[in-house]
């Protein structure tokens, strides 16, 4: 797009949304480090980017370059990314919790050019990058180190200004966002500038976020709900507090300090959020939205969450291939049905089909296709992979759903996790709705392992609430009062917590790894 043709909100980049709130709230605060407390206004940001742009731009990086970054959360993390945008260069966010052969791959197969650390992460980078000669500049968000540039150069007022060229639209690709890898090698999402502003549309229309709001950004900006939440509250012209780590005690200093309106948590982090002893001690009434999983949570803390809050819950489905939140389900619809998705957010057009790409009939499973303006470009260097998830010109999501009555869809699970025993077809997330209706367990997951007899059988990982006591038996016996006989679990293993990745989905090819020992089965 040139900027004499006539453009719609799509196809204008997201960062150009800077300019209106630049210009038309410029005292307004965007952003507030809830690090250190500094703060900078829209006004300010306004001033400040085209800066930071045009000193990329003088020292060798160009439309499309890829720009690594290894940081914590912070408000120079969000600059910095504004500033990637401004001249349609490439972020590849990183994985902070990656390690560095990881790391070293993604850089690697992104062919980035220059890298952007934190202090806390410089020896890692650093350690990273030294037998990788494309790198040829380094940020770091501190003072100047051996061959390190400081922030502060960037946002220097000598540094000259320059325009959004013409050149970056709503298409430009902006974002590589390494998927964990739980099926081989990380694959890098290609997220273009318009994914950003159907994100922050749907966050409008579906939450009502807006330029009143406060949103506590700790999920990381490495995450499509992590960034994308984020920029979405500062394009509709709201605050973020970004905050480096998940920490209880601070998150709710945050809240009562700047009358937090807006968090995002995923599980395994939200439980231990909710249920701290820091929120008896702060007020809390500014929270208004609380968005957390669809069936990744169990009902009473939903109901928790609402009443000890004081915020409307709201849980959503997403993937990074789909640009963040797909769908959502008020509280309202869980009281109703425990197991529902909700709706398909309004942004989407989505089908639900079998293998051979055709719809499949209400109240039968089959995979959800998505199309719509979040939706990816492809993998980055995979053209067999992006064309084999973007057949016939939809989104494929490998996970499978179903349309029920109400018209809400629920997702029966992902494909890839699907558990065949003696023919029969075992949905894991089904089994894991049962388990976790128990009062005494606290966190489940099922998975096939194999068996000689049938092919695989069924195997779950539970963790007891602290000072539960279960045996295997009586969990058979619970799982049996509501499922088939060939769904329950064959073999049991207590274990204290599952692995979760930043996402707070459980790392199932993780736990597939694991030995499955005869002391485990069920007798």
């Amino acid at each position: 797009m040139h900027h004499g043709d006539s453009p719609n909100v799509y196809s204008v980049p997201f960062c150009a949304s800077l300019k209106s709130q630049g210009i038309g709230k410029k005292d307004h605060i965007a952003i507030i480090d809830g690090q250190s407390g500094e703060s900078i206004t829209y006004g300010d940001l306004f001033h400040r980017v085209p800066r930071m742009a045009s000193w990329l731009a003088g020292h060798g990086i160009a439309f499309g370059d890829r720009v690594a970054i290894l940081s914590l959360n912070s408000k120079a993390y969000i600059e910095f990314l504004y500033a990637l945008a401004w001249i349609g260069a490439v972020a590849v966010p990183l994985n902070i919790r990656l390690n560095p052969k990881e790391l070293h791959y993604i850089l690697l197969d992104s062919g980035a050019t220059a890298i952007f650390s934190d202090a806390f992460f410089i020896e890692v980078a650093a350690q990273v990058i030294q037998d990788i000669p494309s790198i040829k500049l380094k940020i770091i968000a501190a003072e100047p180190r051996d061959g390190w540039i400081s922030f502060n150069e960037l946002i220097h007022d000598k540094n000259g200004s320059v325009s959004i060229p013409e050149t970056v639209s709503g298409e430009t690709l902006f974002m590589l966002l390494y998927t964990s890898g739980t099926t081989g090698k990380p694959k890098g999402c290609m997220i273009p500038q318009r994914v950003w502003t159907g994100y922050a549309i749907n966050m409008a229309a579906c939450f009502h976020m807006g330029h009143s709001d406060v949103y506590l950004g700790f999920l990381p900006y490495f995450h499509v709900a992590g960034f994308g939440t984020a920029i979405a509250q500062l394009m509709l012209g709201g605050t973020l507090v970004t905050i480096a780590l998940p920490d209880p005690p601070a998150m709710y200093a945050l809240i009562e300090k700047y009358g937090v309106t807006f968090m995002f948590l995923v599980p395994g982090i939200s439980a231990a959020f909710l249920y701290h002893e820091a929120r008896k001690e702060r007020n809390v009434s500014s929270l208004k939205v609380f968005i957390g999983g669809a069936g990744g949570e169990k009902l009473e803390f939903i109901n928790d969450a609402e009443t000890l809050l004081g915020a409307r819950y709201y849980g959503i489905y997403g993937q990074t291939e789909s640009g963040g939140k797909v769908t959502l389900a008020d509280s309202d619809m869980f009281r109703e049905n425990p197991v529902t998705y909700g709706h398909v957010m309004p942004f989407f057009d989505y089908r639900i089909v079998d293998e051979e790409d055709n719809d499949v009939e209400q109240g039968t499973v089959g995979e959800l296709c998505l199309r719509g303006t979040p939706v990816m470009q492809g993998y980055w260097n995979l053209p067999e992979a992006s064309a084999e998830t973007l057949k016939n010109g939809w989104h494929h999501t490998g996970d499978l759903f179903m349309l029920m009555e109400s018209g809400q869809v629920r997702m029966v699970d992902r494909n890839k996790y699907l558990i065949k025993t003696g023919g029969e077809n075992v949905y894991p997330q089904e089994v894991e709705m049962v388990l976790l209706s128990h009062d005494s367990i606290a966190d489940a997951a099922v998975i096939g392992v194999r068996d000689d007899t049938w092919g695989e059988t069924v195997k779950a990982f539970v963790v007891l609430k602290e000072g539960a006591q279960l045996s295997r038996l009586e969990i058979d016996a619970w799982v049996r009062q509501s499922i088939a006989g060939y769904k329950v679990p064959r073999f049991i293993d207590f274990v204290t917590a599952l692995p979760r990745n930043s996402s707070g989905k459980v790392m199932k090819d993780e736990l597939k790894q694991r030995t499955t020992a005869p002391g485990q089965r069920v007798k």
